[in-house]
């Protein structure tokens, strides 16, 4: 039963990870390849570099894995609401 509800709400997941790709993408400094965004990660590279990003991220509560040298990837699961991409969208802005 848990199973079957998670696949069933699996489609909130991508619709925040499509959401926080095209916010991010828009702003100077980042690139997402929003092609690539078909599930719930997010792969955003960024002119700061991914330590920078991670730590900046990480003062605003935000937790990204860095997976080279200027990128980082976001994964948004069941416990991430829409106020947390906002958040996540606003920390990218603040960096």
């Amino acid at each position: 039963m848990y199973k079957r509800q998670h696949l069933e709400r699996l489609a909130e997941d991508h619709a925040r990870a499509r959401r926080l790709a095209e916010a991010v993408n828009a702003m100077e400094g980042y690139t997402v390849d929003l092609d690539s965004v078909q599930t719930n990660m997010v792969y955003i590279d960024g002119k700061l570099g991914a330590q920078q990003i991670m730590a900046g991220l990480a003062e605003h509560g935000v937790d990204v894995l860095d997976v080279g040298p200027t990128a980082v990837r976001a994964v948004i699961h069941l416990h991430i609401t829409d106020e947390d991409i906002d958040r996540t969208i606003a920390a990218f802005g603040a960096l």
